[in-house]
């Protein structure tokens, strides 16, 4: 499988920023898919992701459906620990097909790195998208105020505080 997407950016969503994104606005993710770059998420990803009807819904959110190489389904099948299947899936398949891999999970986020797999916070993308001229400060601020609490866990106030900065400085 190849992915020539004219220069375009490709990106394979962890479940954690995806379940963000539909809990604070889901019209982010079309968005994204518009105006930054390709979005994928693995199809054993999919069960994770509350809020959603299935396949569908996704594409009609601009997420593109991937099923994992064979190979790296067993791979993330004999790697249990420190990662679940799932996350396994993210980054073997962003390491197979040179996606970066959108993560809030340090620890993935932290594997990924080891891995030489591009990494980043679902936030940076909602600061693309404005700098990208996408969507207004006010929004976006908006946007990530709903994801911190909803997701306290993995945006904290200290990374609430980074992305204010970020859009203000920007």
């Amino acid at each position: 499988m190849t992915f020539n997407l004219s220069g375009r950016k490709l990106f394979i969503m962890d479940a954690c920023v995806v379940i963000d994104f539909i809990n604070a606005d889901r019209n982010i993710l079309k968005a994204i898919s518009d105006f930054i770059g390709s979005l994928y998420v693995a199809s054993p990803i999919i069960e994770e992701i509350n809020g959603i009807d299935g396949e569908k819904e996704l594409v009609e959110l601009g997420l593109s459906v991937i099923e994992p190489d064979i190979e790296d389904a067993y791979k993330a099948g004999e790697n249990s620990s420190p990662l679940s299947f799932q996350d396994w899936i993210c980054l073997l398949t962003a390491k197979r097909y040179g996606f970066t891999c959108v993560t809030n999970d340090k620890k993935l986020r932290e594997i990924c790195n080891k891995e030489g797999v591009k990494t980043l916070w679902g936030l940076e993308l909602i600061v693309e998208l404005y700098q990208a001229g996408a969507m207004t400060a006010k929004r976006a601020l908006c946007v990530a105020r709903k994801i911190h609490e909803s997701n306290p866990k993995h945006i904290s106030s200290k990374i609430l505080e980074r992305f204010e900065k970020a859009i203000f400085s920007s």
